[in-house]
């Protein structure tokens, strides 16, 4: 139990002061944490923004090329070379024909490379099954005409993610057509190009996704990325292949053609995280460093503290030789001097009194022993009179060796205790004397061999008896009988006195409790018996130990003699 004592008030301070730490710690790591979410934001905005920014540059890229390929080649329609190609078809010979082709060939090659998209023209003459093209390839075959929708951009593509987009329009002279084909390589490179992210396109009219060599591994994230282009522009995330993505896309306004930007959300807090990181160590370290900062300051202070209240506490309990070893403290050097000064007065002025509390205290256990109710003695005498007027000398004889052995264990007022197995056959003594006055009136004692020899004072269970058999039984006026057992467990001894009488009603329960407790002995003699019974227990065992009281009215009495085994020894140590 001191133990725990200890364990519970020992560093209280220091603990405090290591929990405080340790919560303000927590509090700045939570501040920081809360600070580093509300900069993540901001620059979470600060990206959606920006990489917006960037998407609608390259979408608008997107956009510009296109338009610009498509007017370059319907200038082209209005070019001499090109009208006067058609003249040459039906108004020339072969080698005025070949001599024209070449040169406009030369032409729109020359076109093809005026911008930064390189893209392949053809012109489709279907009346005189003509095709002349910037590649050689489409000049010098075999006639065959586009079947693409007029006016529109068209996506040709192939399982391997080769192709080409294409628009076919109508010349604005003469029975001619321009085929625009511009390949998908070009695509490919411009995503190659951009380094913010990892882009993509997709064709939203053909349901095509259009990728570079870096997004290749994400062509399985398009079953969570397409069905969220709702609008021409936006930015969501996507957790794929246990990491997050922030997408930003943009609609081409010349196309139903997305430009795709996956930039990977790791990138963004991976040098903040590194720096937290870092700031979380150096308070982890701080951390440690003040801790043991506060080690090194328990030692210097709350280790002589628990020494001087470890030997407060020893001459608490009795140990009036308890002293505190000096430490090299200077404050706690004058605290311990102090302190062992008080207890060694202490325990030369205690030393001085014992003798004296001794002696009072055998005289007071002296008293309550002598005391005898006179009138048991006379009932006693009555009994042996009124047998032998009758000549029942058996019954005489009986009361008289019974008699003898009462008196004669009361007169030991020499001996201060006995065992409990001594007090028994004192009680059965007196309870065969009250057998043979009163038939009806029986008992019963019901107690362990090994309690037996537990030294107790003497006369402590026959005050109870004799109450049981006075104030419980007799006034029933019918038979009855008196219960004695005991019992312990690892703390206690308990010795039990019941009776099946008439009780008592809680009013006079309370007050003979009261006067139990009283020092001084109270104006009304109520519960004199359990009162003497109580103190004598008391002032052997301790405040701990003591007689409690259990009655009801009708119900019988129930007087619980409680001892705590802890100060039987010293009980005996003081009385010896």
């Amino acid at each position: 139990m001191l133990k725990e004592k200890y364990a519970t008030e020992n560093g209280s301070i220091f603990r405090k002061l290591a929990l405080g730490l340790v919560l303000m710690f927590m509090l700045i790591v939570l501040i920081f944490w809360w600070i580093y979410r509300l900069n993540v934001e901001d620059i979470q905005r600060e990206l959606e923004k920006n990489k917006l920014g960037e998407v609608r540059f390259m979408s608008s890229q997107l956009s510009n090329q296109f338009e610009q390929v498509l007017m370059n080649a319907l200038t082209l329609s209005e070019d001499q070379s090109v009208r006067g190609y058609t003249y040459v078809l039906h108004y020339g010979n072969d080698f005025a024909k070949y001599k024209a082709k070449l040169e406009l060939i030369e032409k729109l090659a020359l076109n093809s490379a005026s911008t930064s998209w390189n893209n392949t023209i053809i012109l489709y003459y279907p009346d005189h099954k003509d095709t002349v093209s910037s590649d050689p390839q489409f000049s010098f075959r075999s006639f065959s005409m586009s079947q693409d929708p007029l006016d529109q951009w068209i996506l040709h593509m192939n399982k391997d993610g080769t192709g080409y987009y294409s628009h076919l329009t109508k010349g604005h002279r003469g029975p001619m057509y321009i085929e625009i084909r511009i390949s998908l390589d070009v695509l490919q490179k411009m995503m190659s190009d951009y380094t913010s992210g990892t882009p993509m396109l997709y064709d939203s009219h053909f349901q095509t996704a259009i990728r570079g060599s870096g997004s290749l591994e994400l062509a399985q994230a398009d079953a969570q990325v397409v069905p969220q282009l709702r609008n021409d522009r936006g930015f969501f995330e996507i957790a794929f292949q246990d990491r997050n993505y922030f997408i930003t896309y943009m609609k081409a306004s010349i196309l139903d053609l997305y430009f795709i930007d996956y930039h990977p959300t790791n990138q963004l807090q991976q040098s903040i995280s590194r720096n937290n990181t870092l700031f979380v160590l150096a308070l982890v370290a701080l951390l440690l460093l003040s801790l043991l900062y506060i080690m090194a300051l328990r030692n210097q202070i709350q280790q002589p503290i628990i020494r001087l209240r470890k030997a407060i506490d020893r001459f608490d309990r009795g140990d009036f030789s308890s002293r505190v070893d000096e430490t090299q403290i200077l404050e706690f050097k004058i605290l311990g001097r102090s302190f062992n000064r008080m207890a060694e007065n202490t325990q030369t002025l205690i030393e001085q009194v014992l003798l004296g509390e001794l002696s009072v205290k055998e005289a007071r256990l002296k008293q309550y022993q002598a005391q005898i109710n006179p009138h048991f003695l006379y009932n006693c005498l009555n009994y042996i009179q009124s047998k032998s007027s009758v000549k029942d000398y058996e019954s005489v004889t009986a009361m008289t060796l019974e008699l003898a052995s009462y008196c004669r264990y009361i007169h030991r007022i020499e001996d201060m205790d006995s065992t409990l197995g001594e007090e028994l056959r004192f009680v059965n003594h007196y309870m065969s004397i009250i057998h043979m006055r009163k038939k009806t009136i029986t008992f019963d004692i019901d107690v362990p061999k090994e309690l037996l020899s537990v030294r107790i004072p003497r006369m402590i269970l026959q005050p109870l008896v004799e109450n049981g058999v006075k104030h419980g039984i007799e006034p029933s006026m019918g038979p009855g009988q008196i219960t004695i057992r005991a019992e312990q467990d690892q703390e206690v001894i308990r010795i039990i006195v019941a009776d099946n009488g008439v009780g008592m009603p809680e009013e006079r329960l309370s007050l003979i409790c009261k006067h139990m407790d009283e020092l001084t002995r109270p104006e009304e003699q109520i519960g004199t018996g359990v009162r003497n019974v109580n103190q004598r227990i008391r002032l052997t065992y301790g405040k701990r130990s003591g007689l409690s009281v259990q009655s009801g009215l009708y119900e019988g009495t129930l007087c619980m003699i409680t001892i705590h085994k802890e100060d039987i020894a010293d009980a005996s140590d003081s009385v010896g």
